[in-house]
């Protein structure tokens, strides 16, 4: 129970820290979708000033009520699955100590918390890619998933599941065995708890990302399709092949500099959370 404690505050502390540069990895992914949209050859700073010039310092964090709840949720079950899923591993099934049972039962959290939160997903993406007011607008989350279910039905809320599934699924595989790996090499090296936590909690953020980011780039991509174009539902394989046909290879990785420059703090915020939660309860 207090990794699921201590994982939701975590989740908290994560999102405020990281949504500003969330909003400028998820519009960098997504902006080729609207029609002449030239958001492809900027910058990320570039595209940190055409949100801020849409809605102000305020426009960073459009969509971050519903992910700081979801975040919280995501933590406490991804900490809490992962946790647990370890301890089985461990005495139950006799599994070796090492990197492959804590990338393992990280994968088994990922894969949890991607089938629980696709459609707060699709809502966040949907929020960060329309503006708040004008044509198409989105007025908030309610107004997403009424758009959103009147476009697809109900099953529109899992657009991009597959993808986010599967990438959530690599990703914390990679996490949970990078911050093992990363901490105990930290504290091999003299580091203290605090410096070893931050450190791993920061690269494990990085690894996350880095292994399924074009898996990430596309789920995004399906979700924002919903509200920004009148296109009938395009399948995961599609959208490889069209990013593919745009950019070349180049074009799965647009954003992803924002996106690692995010993880360490987002992440590092996480596990140090998580880390005095734990002290705290114990």
């Amino acid at each position: 129970m207090m990794d699921f404690v201590a994982g939701s505050i975590a989740g908290c502390a994560g999102q405020l820290v990281g949504h500003p540069l969330d909003s400028i990895k998820v519009r960098l992914q997504s902006q080729s979708l609207v029609k002449g949209s030239t958001t492809n050859s900027l910058s990320a700073y570039q595209c940190a000033k055409l949100i801020y010039n849409e809605g102000g310092f305020r426009g960073f964090f459009r969509g971050l009520s519903l992910p700081l709840a979801s975040k919280s949720l995501e933590q406490c079950v991804a900490f809490g699955i992962q946790s647990n899923v370890n301890g089985i591993l461990d005495t139950r099934m006799n599994f070796a100590e090492g990197t492959v049972r804590t990338g393992l039962s990280g994968a088994i959290a990922g894969a949890t918390t991607a089938l629980l939160l696709t459609p707060v997903y699709l809502v966040k993406v949907q929020l960060q890619v329309v503006p708040k007011h004008g044509i198409g607008s989105l007025a908030g989350p309610i107004a997403a998933i009424k758009h959103t279910i009147n476009r697809r039905g109900l099953a529109g809320l899992y657009t991009g599941a597959l993808p986010l599934f599967l990438g959530t699924s690599i990703g914390y595989a990679f996490r949970f065995a990078t911050y093992e790996k990363a901490t105990n090499q930290m504290e091999t090296l003299g580091f203290g708890r605090v410096g070893s936590v931050v450190v791993g909690g920061g690269l494990a953020g990085m690894a996350t990302w880095a292994s399924h980011y074009p898996l990430d780039l596309v789920g995004s991509r399906m979700e924002a399709s919903v509200a920004l174009t009148n296109r009938p539902k395009v399948s995961m394989t599609a959208h490889f092949y069209e990013i593919y046909a745009q950019s070349g290879i180049k074009g799965f990785f647009v954003g992803l500099g924002p996106c690692l420059l995010r993880a360490f703090p987002v992440n590092a915020a996480i596990f140090m959370t998580y880390d005095l939660c734990k002290e705290k309860l114990n």
